[in-house]
């Protein structure tokens, strides 16, 4: 029986990488900071105002035709705003002075609508997979601002790399490669009261996927060490990716947050201060940092020892059901986890690295010296009920004990794990020789 289920993970795996292999990033997103000393930033201002505007007016009219029983997609939504355009009755459909302005505000509608249909049908069959019942999209804040679409029709791609959009009093940024020939889209995102504009472009490459070599990159995530890194291939020292700084920075953010809202509510003052919008753009920007410099370091880190495949611990919905102390809960559901995930896949898939997420548990509580599988059989609770002592291996953070009294660390460990469980075979010619005492990595950022 063990057999059989050790050869279907085998096949799964198989199938997986063969998938993932068949992926290609067609465009790629450059980002571009515009802050309030910009000479178009009241131009940002404005378009972003109109969007939130044409949003709320769309959503309106879908509500209201929902409750009198009829459904309106984007092609009846637009045709609504039409006519009230040529009847007078509203002019929001010319308010942003280019039609497809518009109809990409009302694309976001018909999608937010749609995705609330699909998920209160699946909610419906299987309400298990929800932790709240699917609710309307509800308008945005009046008077607020909102992302704004720019499609490959408005922009205009110039010389000298130069991305411009004329109907936005001939906004431009220009880009970091100047030898991009294709403009997808330019999303211009409002945050902490500057702008971000991020322009998607068309790659132009194709990206030529490495072979499965039988070597594997094991990542387990965690607060402390936001990355620990082993591998199957003996002589290969694990690394652990210091989570420290970034920790820090979320502890400074949250005493300052509180700090300055407290102080605003006594002097019964609005909480969209200069201050807070400054604070929180500093600790995105932190975290952003952070999250580049290490996805950068572990795809190198791989690239240099041919692991062809990384494997990363993920549990869903791990932050939602977390239930630790104030403090470390705190800790633990500020950092950013899957945004530095996505990083990593996305760095990695561009080097032609393979990348697969997986569950990570029973990771953690499964000796990978004792060459145990990590699954159920193997867990805390199984152990107690089978009577076998200590139940918890773990004798503290950052340390494990193996039934042999052998001493490992306790992320290592995992990280082990994690490649194990999702190729049964990484191992098979035994653990001589497996990297087992980490060494650390500060990151400057």
């Amino acid at each position: 029986m063990a057999q059989k289920t050790k050869k279907n993970k085998l096949l799964r795996y198989q199938r997986i990488h063969q998938n993932l292999t068949e992926q290609q990033y067609d465009y790629l997103t450059e980002r571009h900071v515009i802050r309030p000393t910009h000479p178009k930033y009241a131009v940002l201002d404005h378009f972003s105002h109109l969007a939130n505007n044409v949003y709320n007016q769309g959503l309106y009219r879908a509500r209201q035709a929902l409750f009198k029983g009829s459904w309106l997609s984007y092609n009846k939504l637009d045709a609504s705003l039409k006519q009230s355009k040529r009847q007078k009755d509203s002019m929001i459909y010319s308010s942003m002075n280019n039609v497809h302005l518009v109809q990409q505000q009302l694309k976001l509608v018909a999608r937010s609508m749609d995705s609330w249909n699909k998920a209160r049908k699946a909610y419906a069959k299987n309400p298990s997979k929800f932790t709240v019942r699917p609710k309307l999209p509800k308008y945005r804040t009046k008077g607020g601002l909102s992302t704004i679409i720019v499609d490959n029709q408005t922009v205009k791609l110039r010389q000298n790399g130069y991305v411009e959009i004329p109907c936005m009093d001939k906004f431009k940024v220009k880009l970091a490669h100047p030898e991009t020939t294709s403009i997808q889209e330019v999303r211009i995102v409002p945050q902490n009261r500057r702008f971000i504009v991020e322009v998607v472009y068309k790659t132009n490459q194709i990206t030529q996927y490495k072979p499965d070599n039988g070597r594997y990159l094991g990542i387990y995530p965690g607060v402390n060490n936001a990355f620990t890194l082993a591998t199957n291939v003996p002589g290969i020292t694990p690394v652990i990716v210091n989570g420290k700084p970034i920790k820090s920075i979320n502890q400074f953010y949250n005493k300052q947050r509180a700090r300055l809202t407290s102080l605003h509510d006594r002097l019964g003052q609005n909480r969209s201060s200069h201050q807070l919008a400054s604070l929180d753009f500093y600790r995105n920007q932190k975290m952003s940092r952070f999250a580049h410099e290490a996805s950068k370091r572990i795809v190198d880190f791989a690239l240099s020892h041919e692991l062809n495949t990384i494997i990363i611990g993920k549990n869903k919905g791990q932050k939602q059901r977390s239930r630790m102390s104030k403090q470390n809960n705190q800790n633990f559901i500020g950092i950013p986890h899957q945004v530095m995930i996505n990083l990593i896949k996305y760095k990695a898939n561009l080097a032609g690295i393979v990348v697969i997420q997986h569950s990570e548990s029973y990771t953690s509580q499964t000796s990978f010296l004792d060459k145990e599988e990590p699954i159920r059989e193997n867990g805390n609770k199984a152990r107690q009920r089978k009577g076998l002592s200590p139940i918890k291996r773990r004798l503290k953070r950052g340390l494990y004990k193996a039934n042999t009294g052998q001493l490992i660390n306790a992320d290592v460990n995992g990280a082990l794990q994690i490649i194990k469980k999702v190729v049964p075979n990484a191992f098979a010619d035994g653990i001589e020789g497996i990297g087992l005492c980490p060494v650390k990595w500060s990151l400057r950022f």
